[in-house]
């Protein structure tokens, strides 16, 4: 188990080397420093600064221990490219040269091991916002640019490598409770109590929505304040490894909620206007919509309370990290769902 968390990234290991990195996707120059952004959770993220330019190295991860992690990153990859070529504005990926995939492994600083990492080049900027919804602007352009993806029409050579619509965390929310009781006490106790009603929803949702790979094509799947960097040359989407088959109805749903940080029902409606405005999706949106957004969020709250309380194997620093995430999402999921409930009012504009 230990070492399983190790290979995942809870256990922290050493960082990739940069010269490695460097000699693996051929960058120019020599490195200077490689420094960690703070931040990144599912995956390990560095600035590397050389003496020919900066570069974003992320150390590829896998957090949900998925046993085809490489294939489901080569349909990303195929994703990412083809948005690329469409010109949608992303942080611009370097491949490894010797393969023409994202990601190569590399030595790490102390030499135990290798890292998979991938490589682009740094993207100037500042994020969108931190817990705060997005400007109105951000949000117009964050619609068309979905509206752009979808557009693309792109759908996986192999659907079976990404996870359809369930409830499995919602079916052992009881089991969850009683865990994180004996680990967290009382206070976690009473947090997993008061989110129980919302979770049976989501299962509601998520049943009624039901599942139409048909209807699905490939997206970015995480277009979140967190994801948009805003540069001198505009905003720019970062973290595409995610990508992954969605109905665009769904996304655009969530992705508008998102970027309102659920409480600036305004922002929420721009970024669905300027969606529509530009070619997308135009069926209502309905609760159902959101049930798979939702289920997925339960699965992120219940990995972060696992890493928190001790319940997987982590390291020190990774429990601190997980804690307030874990706690922030069991005290928000209720009003993210009764906003839910009330969704074709708020974005069927």
């Amino acid at each position: 188990m230990a070492e399983e968390a190790r290979r995942i990234g809870l256990i922290e290991a050493a960082a990739p080397d940069p010269g490695a990195v460097m000699a693996a996707f051929r960058l120019p120059g020599t490195p200077v420093a490689m420094t960690p952004v703070a931040g990144a959770w599912s995956n390990r993220v560095y600035r590397l600064e050389t003496t020919a330019g900066a570069y974003a190295v992320k150390e590829l991860l896998n957090p949900w221990a998925e046993p085809r992690f490489d294939a489901r990153l080569a349909e990303a990859w195929r994703f990412e490219r083809a948005a690329l070529a469409a010109e949608v504005a992303m942080p611009v990926p370097i491949a490894d040269p010797a393969t023409g995939d994202c990601a190569a492994d590399v030595a790490r600083e102390d030499g135990s091991g290798d890292a998979g990492v991938r490589v682009h080049r740094w993207a100037a900027g500042h994020p969108a916002t931190v817990g705060r919804p997005v400007a109105t602007d951000v949000g117009r352009w964050a619609g068309r640019t979905l509206a752009a993806l979808h557009g693309l029409r792109r759908r996986p050579a192999d659907r079976g490598l990404f996870p359809v619509p369930g409830t499995a965390t919602a079916d052992r929310w009881p089991e969850l409770t009683e865990a994180a009781g004996r680990a967290g006490g009382a206070s976690w106790r009473l947090l997993f109590d008061g989110a129980a009603g919302a979770v049976a929803t989501v299962v509601d949702l998520v049943r009624e929505g039901g599942y139409h790979p048909a209807a699905e094509v490939m997206s970015h799947a995480d277009v979140s304040a967190k994801n948009v960097v805003l540069t001198s040359g505009g905003p720019v989407l970062c973290d595409w490894d995610v990508a992954c088959p969605v109905v665009p109805r769904w996304e655009i749903a969530d992705a508008a909620l998102s970027l309102a940080a659920w409480k600036a029902h305004e922002t929420a409606r721009e970024v669905v206007r300027a969606y529509r405005a530009a070619g997308g999706d135009d069926q209502p949106i309905t609760p159902p919509d959101l049930g798979a957004a939702l289920a997925s969020r339960l699965d992120w709250i219940a990995l972060n309370v696992e890493v928190a309380l001790g319940l997987i194997p982590a390291s020190d620093e990774r429990r601190r990290i997980a804690a307030e995430p874990a706690a922030r999402g069991l005290r928000t999921l209720p009003r993210r769902v009764e906003i839910a409930l009330g969704v074709e009012s708020l974005l069927n504009v």
